[in-house]
This record gives C-alpha cells, structure tokens and sequence, in this order.
C-alpha cells in the first residue's frame, strides 16, 4: 500500500481504465471520457522498481536481469499487471490494467452518440435471437465494457451462462452462470472452453479469443450453443474474420473459412477516437453472411 501511494488515487477511481508508467517515470493514465491523459506525477525509477518487485514477490516470482518481464496481477484490485525492468528498458516501466467496476448498459452508449437508437435496438434484438456477436478493436479500445453492456442484456434472459476469460473484467448479473479463470500453462483456454460443454451452457462468453482455442469456441457455438460473445484483437471488421483464421491456424494447417462465417454472425468493430467526446466510436457493424472465393460476404444490417 505504501510503494502504491503515488498512484492510489487512480487505482481507486472507478473511470480510470490504465495506469502507465515509463522510463522517465511520468504516470499516464487512461480514463473513461477523457481518454489517456499525463496526470503529472512523476515517479522515480527506485520506487517503480520497488512495486515491481512487491507485485512479483506476491505471485511468487522475481524479476531480474535474467527474467526481467513480469505479467501479475495487483492483490485486491485485480487489476492486471504487465511490467519490464532493465536490461530491456532504459529504467523500470509498468502498465496497470483495472477491471472495469461500472457497467454501462447499451442505452448510455446512445446517450453518448456512440450508437445510433436503431443500432441498439439492431444489438439488443441480435442478443434475444442468440446470435453470435464477436466483439474486434485495438487495445484500449473498449471492448469489454461494449461486451460487458452486451450482457446486460444477456442477463434479462433465462439462459444458463459460461464465461472463460483470464482476468476477471466480464461482469455478467445472469443468475445462471459459470465463470471460469485460465490459468496458462495450468488450465488454458482450450481446455476451459472444451470443459464448457460439460458443464450444460446455453451461451459461451469468451473474453478474448485467442491462440488455437479459437477453433474449439467456433465449433462449441456451431453445435448447439448459440448466443456466444467473444472479443478479439483486429483492425476492422473483416479483419477481425482474419485474425480467427490466423488462430485457428496455430493448430491446424488450414482454417476452415466455412466453418468461421457459419458460426459468426455479428461483427462489431470499436476504436479510440480522441475526436469523439466518448474518446471510443464504433466504425462498423455488419452481418456475415457467408464467405465465397476467399472473400467474406459482409452486410450492413436494414435498421
């Protein structure tokens, strides 16, 4: 708590998001509304190092000049914890990534000119008819708050829930629900989502899609589990049908492009948007429909 105190103000604000802390020690932060921002405290290396080597000293681990990254989390704010000491930086630098505390349901992101009423309206229907949405965008981009107002929705319903993600962020008020926490190399995500159909879901929520348990999530919503939602890293909405490809492909010598545009049927892609009050904007919202000659066929829904 004391190595902490230059930046507790922050860890205990439920609208920051991230916690970033260079070389030079200046501490950005990255705030829901206002984007990221230098909130001009500025640490010393020595008191930087210090949290480092607490954080690792609570997960068991060290950092050295031997094994000088770290991946964590933060005791009681859960918050994930990415950090590097020298050799491989200039001085010792971290980010801090806080679950997110508020959820915003689908109409405050009307309320923000985010989404247009009929875009929600186009999600919330999408949602009823267990669809399966997957979620795209950069780092920072918001996808798991969108996620977490997507199941919003999902809670108004009476279906049994499955959520697999490694930290906890997805919050989800379904009153039948299973979260289960990966825990590389131990228990991984292709495990939990295979042990997913074990367990009776009639939704699977993935909390980010990634290396070759992708195959496994498509297959689970394409037999019988519809309603799924997952996010994934990409930089539009058809690239985020690529990127499954480039996953799916880390366990098998050729995607199946059939069985990806079946099992997907919304694509929604965020972004950061420093010019948008919000600081986040949606650039597209489409329907697959299908795939032919290796090209996606992609529709903007009729609202």
């Amino acid at each position: 708590m004391t190595a902490l105190a230059p930046i507790m103000v922050y860890l205990d604000d439920s609208l920051v998001l991230e916690i970033m802390v260079n070389a030079d020690g200046k501490v950005w932060i990255d705030k829901i509304r206002e984007g990221v921002f230098f909130s001009h405290v500025v640490m010393v290396p020595d008191d930087v190092e210090r949290i480092i080597r607490l954080l690792a000293a609570a997960m068991n681990t060290e950092v050295n000049e031997k094994t000088p990254s770290l991946s964590a989390k933060i005791p009681g704010w859960g918050a994930r914890v990415q950090a590097s000491v020298p050799p491989i930086v200039a001085a010792p630098v971290f980010s801090f990534r806080k679950p997110a505390k508020l959820v915003y349901p689908i109409q405050d992101y009307v309320d923000c000119n985010i989404l247009t009423n009929e875009e929600a309206a186009f999600l919330k229907k999408s949602v009823r008819e267990r669809k399966n949405i997957l979620v795209g965008g950069g780092t920072g981009s918001g996808k798991t708050t969108f996620v977490n107002a997507l199941l919003q929705e999902v809670a108004g319903t009476n279906d049994r829930v499955y959520i697999v993600e490694d930290n906890p962020e997805l919050q989800c008020d379904a009153e039948n629900k299973v979260e289960i926490f990966v825990q590389p190399p131990v228990y991984t995500h292709q495990k939990a989502i295979m042990d997913a159909l074990r367990f009776r879901p009639d939704r699977i929520i993935v909390g980010e899609v990634r290396d070759g348990a992708a195959i496994d999530m498509l297959k689970a919503w394409n037999t019988g589990h519809p309603g799924g939602i997952a996010t994934i890293h990409a930089n539009s909405t058809a690239s985020m049908l690529d990127r499954l490809c480039q996953l799916c492909e880390e366990v098998m010598p050729h995607a199946s492009r059939y069985l990806i545009a079946d099992a997907i049927d919304i694509c929604v892609h965020l972004k950061r948007d420093p010019e948008h009050p919000a600081g986040r904007s949606i650039t597209g919202i489409m329907e697959v429909t299908g795939e032919s000659e290796g090209q996606w066929l992609l529709k903007k829904p009729v609202f």
